[in-house]
């Protein structure tokens, strides 16, 4: 791969609470290369959220990034004291919400937010040079009616419809990376995959870094060059999709599969028993060993290291043969 469009090195975030500090990333290391999708899965809760946050610097006051750094084209953009994303949000960087209605305001019309996020981060365009980039990137969202969508107020508009024009909020700019955070949980399937396709043919043609966050692995099968599976703040797992999905090391990646109904087959799908644990500074020790079947008495007893896999990718797994292995849990 080419020179990383985002270079993450040992993100690490905690949460100041009144009584402790609560470990929401740990140690994140994630490179992202030009005209690339990777995808960020894991279930609510693992820090999916928390790292798109962290990369346009949108954390809460009590949030702090206290160890790692963040670069963007080479230059560090965030780190321990230091926080240049405002420079760089909206421009070089644009952000997909989960839900259309935290990305468009009801009190104005498309084009008037477009518009506003283009005379703040492209001062140096016309207006008609603003109407013909706005047109422009909704026609690239495959909307029928430019002209109508942008006199209309995001009321007007289908669930589905809005979100598209959440996009192009998004990518109006002409950003090098955009971030896509649970963008199409909102959205029922045929609209999801609608969706999926478009990001897929914006990389293809334009050649952009996406990080696709998701909770549904199946999606990030349709999309993603890569993936990261993310757990209690920590990658524990990472590689081609492909190989991911065909045979992952990691047993919570496995846990997330066998959550998949119909998945290889299977007549029937069953959940991961428990919850994850809420992670503090003094938490030692695999933070998936309590919910699983596979974990031994060294899981518990120092924290696990990263192992690199033959692929590139990697994990978080002392004993990832065993799910191989052996065909009954300890």
């Amino acid at each position: 791969m080419s020179a990383p469009v985002i270079d993450i090195e040992g993100l690490t975030v905690e949460a100041r609470l009144a009584d402790r500090s609560q470990v929401i990333l740990h140690e994140l290391d994630l490179e992202v290369g030009q005209g690339e999708v990777i995808g960020v899965v894991g279930e609510s809760g693992s820090g999916k959220t928390t790292l798109v946050r962290s990369l346009v610097g949108l954390l809460d006051k009590n949030v702090k990034v206290v160890d790692g750094s963040v670069s963007l084209h080479g230059n560090r953009v965030l780190a321990p004291g230091l926080d240049k994303t405002k420079a760089v949000r909206g421009r070089e960087v644009g952000v997909v919400f989960q839900d259309s209605a935290r990305s468009l305001d009801p009190l104005f019309k498309v084009k008037t937010q477009l518009k506003e996020v283009l005379a703040a981060h492209r001062g140096d365009l016309s207006r008609a040079e603003m109407t013909d980039r706005m047109t422009e990137v909704l026609r690239r969202m495959k909307v029928g009616d430019p002209a109508r969508v942008l006199d209309s107020y995001p009321h007007h508009l289908s669930g589905g419809l809005a979100q598209r024009v959440a996009i192009a909020l998004a990518l109006v700019t002409g950003p090098r990376v955009v971030l896509a955070d649970e963008c199409t949980t909102a959205l029922d399937v045929t609209t999801q995959a609608e969706v999926v396709a478009l990001f897929r043919e914006l990389v293809d043609d334009s050649q952009v870094a996406l990080v696709f966050v998701t909770h549904n692995i199946l999606l990030a099968a349709d999309i993603c060059d890569r993936v990261v599976v993310m757990y209690a703040g920590q990658a524990v797992e990472t590689g081609p999709t492909g190989r991911v999905l065909r045979a992952p090391h990691h047993p919570y990646t496995t846990g997330l599969l066998e959550s998949v109904p119909g998945w290889g087959g299977a007549d029937t799908f069953q959940g991961i028993p428990g919850s994850a644990p809420r992670v503090s500074t003094d938490t030692v020790g695999c933070r998936f060993a309590d919910r699983c079947p596979y974990a031994a008495a060294d899981c518990r007893a120092a924290d696990v290291p990263w192992s690199i896999a033959p692929d590139a990718g990697g994990y978080r797994c002392l004993h990832p043969l065993a799910l191989a292995g052996r065909s009954e849990p300890r």
